[in-house]
């Protein structure tokens, strides 16, 4: 969502959003294709449980004018294909396929029955289903290998140096930032997801990097647009966001160089293809959770 903008595409934002993140029209397609099946062919409980969902979608999720009209109260460019996820849909696909096989179970219809669906569902699940073959997930996490080794890294380090619990701070190049964020919430982040992508898309300036009151655009000119800005400018911006931990890919020898050259950050270890540093901070406080147990313990 971060490359599409409602005020641009207008009418069109929708479908724009539904080929470039809900996998093309194939899933919608096949939503249509339920909907129609529970109305010609299901019982008035069947109807009763999902027409009216079906109608409140189409007059908001799936109406183009909604999300203009959304966008006024609030910024939903960011946000929006989250609604693709809502639960009605997800149950009456598959309520309706299984439906589908039971009811012709025992009739001659059986096997084109399930054809027809399974063709459906290679056709219009295209690449996203076959072109690139089966790939195995190379851990239960479903993450790059070197996403629990760096994690592990960091938390021996921090260990190592401080008693009792603490969550460090740490940065890392896009991909592995945004999976270091899913795989590790024990490991905080220098800025916000959205602040992250501002920088991605090319909307952080030498304006916001300069700035004295947001210093994360300083780590963020470096780890990102490989503006390799004066290194005590860089190093400030670690000390007020709190970042101990910068993780840079081995390859990028000038990002490295950088880091180790420049701005003396201590050098951790290293990862297949990622190199891990520590910028000591003056006054490392770290960052702790919450104690709710009072509230638990009186409720």
């Amino acid at each position: 969502m971060q490359t599409i903008s409602v005020a641009q595409e207008g009418i069109g934002y929708l479908w724009l959003c539904l080929r470039e993140y809900s996998g093309g029209y194939g899933y919608f397609v096949l939503y249509l294709l339920a909907l129609c099946y529970i109305l010609m062919k299901g019982n008035e409980t069947e109807k009763r449980v999902f027409i009216p969902q079906s109608v409140l979608l189409a007059l908001t999720v799936y109406n183009p004018l909604f999300p203009m009209l959304l966008n006024r109260v609030f910024d939903v460019n960011n946000e929006y294909y989250r609604f693709f996820w809502i639960t009605p849909v997800v149950i009456l696909l598959s309520y309706a396929a299984a439906k589908i096989c039971s009811v012709h179970v025992k009739s001659p219809l059986l096997f084109g029955t399930c054809g027809v669906l399974f063709s459906l569902i290679l056709i219009l699940g295209g690449r996203f289903l076959y072109s690139d073959g089966y790939i195995k997930s190379p851990n239960i996490y479903k993450m790059p290998t070197e996403i629990p080794h760096i994690a592990n890294m960091i938390h021996a380090d921090a260990k190592g140096r401080y008693e009792g619990e603490y969550f460090p701070r740490a940065v890392c190049e896009f991909d592995y930032e945004m999976c270091l964020r899913q795989y590790d919430a024990s490991i905080m982040l220098t800025c916000t997801r959205e602040e992250y992508l501002r920088a991605v898309t090319g909307q952080l300036g030498t304006e916001d990097v300069e700035s004295s009151e947001e210093f994360y655009p300083r780590v963020l000119a470096v780890m990102v647009l490989n503006w390799y800005i004066d290194p005590e400018e860089f190093k400030l911006g670690l000390e007020k966001t709190g970042t101990e931990y910068v993780c840079a890919s081995t390859a990028n020898s000038d990002l490295c160089g950088y880091l180790e050259d420049r701005c003396a950050l201590r050098k951790v270890g290293e990862s297949a293809n990622h190199t891990l540093y520590h910028y000591e901070l003056k006054e490392a406080s770290g960052w702790t959770l919450p104690d709710y147990s009072d509230v638990w313990e009186n409720y």
